[in-house]
């Protein structure tokens, strides 16, 4: 509208300026003018639309470039949708389908969430160990939709407290070797 404007206003201030018959003998000059006005118009809206989309498809944390790690998905144990899935993932992208995160506890009853916190520890920029209010909520809601823990949904009260009980223990044996795998299956180390 904004542009549409500016051309009426161009074309009322020439003919104040050269009179109405100017336009009349040029009105060749002003139909390609507002061609030009058009298909930069389409161009515009085309962008602002693409734009649009592109962003709906995408989560809102920023992650290390893919292209500097050196992922090694077999220690992941992700078959090759959920291989995929984490790739898009890692790029900024929503997942399809959800991926089934196997990876056990020492008991072998469920799949190991702080390994998971461990993980987007080393992938989102800044980490995620001092995340609160709606960030968390934003973070633990990306969890819910991109994963499955052995084929089963994530769910937020026992993603709250695994988060902090794994912030509790930064400083154990146990979780400085889960750092040291997470930075192997990154290709970190």
């Amino acid at each position: 509208l904004f542009i549409l404007s500016i051309f009426v206003v161009f074309i009322l201030s020439f003919s104040l300026i050269f009179g109405i018959e100017s336009i009349a003998d040029n009105y060749l000059v002003f139909l390609i003018l507002f061609a030009v006005m058009v298909l930069v118009l389409v161009w515009l809206a085309i962008f602002y639309e693409s734009n649009k989309y592109l962003e709906t498809g995408r989560h809102d944390f920023r992650l290390i470039p893919l292209q500097k790690l050196q992922v090694r998905f077999e220690l992941l144990n992700l078959d090759k949708e959920s291989k995929e899935q984490f790739i898009r993932l890692m790029k900024g992208l929503r997942v399809r389908k959800k991926i089934n995160f196997t990876m056990g506890n020492k008991s072998g009853d469920s799949a190991n969430h702080r390994i998971l916190f461990v993980l987007f520890d080393g992938l989102v920029v800044g980490g995620i160990q001092d995340l609160t209010g709606e960030r968390k909520r934003s973070f633990f809601n990306l969890l819910m939709d991109s994963f499955l823990m052995n084929n089963e949904p994530l769910k937020e009260n026992t993603l709250k407290t695994s988060f902090s009980a794994w912030k509790n223990d930064q400083e154990k044996i146990n979780s400085r070797n889960q750092r040291k795998l997470v930075r192997q299956m990154l290709g970190i180390e």
